[in-house]
């Protein structure tokens, strides 16, 4: 059986041109499981093939994925990049490297592109993008398996717990047969679903759980019911002592209440406005509403960035939400 057919080509092609490359595998800002299995994952199965890989990104590996690095390569931007090629993985565009990388990587050969998202822009050489994949890590475990691969037990917990991330935990529209079948062969690899389940989910901070509780303070509905919405203030961040990645998951509180179409989260930092929108079906594309304010991402999944102050992007954040529900 193969997994991914489209794309055999595409990666045969790829993989042919990096043999004896340096190759740097990209991941997005602010990572969450997805990407840094993608990375991680990617790295060790090119390693293992004979290609000089390591993996990049500009911001740290979150605490709480940090059991899944062990003896994989991580560089960061301060280390000489050379002339490598570049691989990119779970970004839709080779902005959203985050705009450290972006000025790092400007004279580098963007390579290869391996992504899920319905908003890729394609802006690679080789450009491998399926929409209707769970995750990045499906389509890289499909891959490997497609070629025959060996996939060892930690590379194979890499790719497990991105896809039990960027699936909800299996309960998302996009999780398929496809998925459950490649998780069964990752576990068969020695992936442990606990041992993801336990570093993830019950490995909280109290700082997290304190900000998660001002968060759901400011939850409330809009739309007769339909719009969720609830933020972050910078100062919560101050008083609880709590990071930008420990706000991971918060969004998906917003789509949660009963009723609610679309969930938007609001994150005001230091300088910049971070938003999530959540939808109820692929009909709604918040896609498509997360690129009027300069993102992307899934249909049903996206985010932006924005340099307006809160006060300013919240009003038409919440005006296009509303715009969308009286279309669908």
């Amino acid at each position: 059986m193969s997994y991914f057919p489209q794309l055999a080509e595409g990666f045969s092609e790829l993989f042919a041109s990096i043999a004896n490359d340096r190759v740097l595998v990209l991941g997005h800002a602010r990572p969450d499981g997805d990407c840094i299995g993608s990375q991680l994952a990617l790295t060790r199965l090119l390693r293992a093939e004979g290609v000089d890989a390591v993996a990049l990104n500009a911001d740290p590996v979150p605490d709480a994925l940090s059991f899944l690095i062990q003896e994989t390569p991580v560089l960061n931007l301060r280390q000489n990049l050379d002339e490598s090629s570049l691989l990119f993985v779970d970004c839709a565009d080779e902005g959203r490297v985050g705009p450290k990388s972006s000025k790092a990587i400007a004279n580098h050969n963007f390579l290869g592109n391996i992504d899920h998202h319905i908003s890729n822009t394609k802006y690679a050489h080789f450009n491998l993008v399926d929409s209707k994949a769970a995750a990045t890590c499906e389509m890289i475990a499909g891959l490997a398996f497609d070629f025959g691969w060996d996939v060892d037990p930690l590379t194979a917990q890499c790719l497990l717990t991105g896809i039990m991330t960027d699936t909800g935990r299996y309960s998302y529209a996009a999780t398929s047969r496809r998925v459950f079948e490649l998780s069964g062969r990752l576990v068969d690899c020695g992936a442990r679903p606990v041992t993801t389940a336990q570093a993830l989910y019950e490995n909280e901070p109290l700082c997290r759980l304190e900000l998660l509780q001002r968060f759901l303070a400011t939850l409330q509905t809009k739309c007769d019911g339909q719009l969720g919405v609830g933020k972050v203030m910078y100062q919560d961040f101050l008083d609880t002592g709590a990071t930008y990645e420990h706000t991971e998951g918060f969004v998906d509180y917003t789509r949660s209440i009963r009723g609610v179409k679309i969930g938007v989260y609001l994150e005001q930092r230091e300088s910049t406005v971070k938003g999530s929108f959540r939808a109820e079906h692929a009909d709604y594309r918040v896609d498509t509403l997360a690129r009027e304010f300069g993102g992307g991402g899934h249909a049903c999944a996206a985010a932006f960035s924005s340099g307006e102050s809160l006060s300013e992007i919240e009003p038409k954040v919440l005006a296009a939400v509303e715009r969308r529900l009286g279309e669908v």
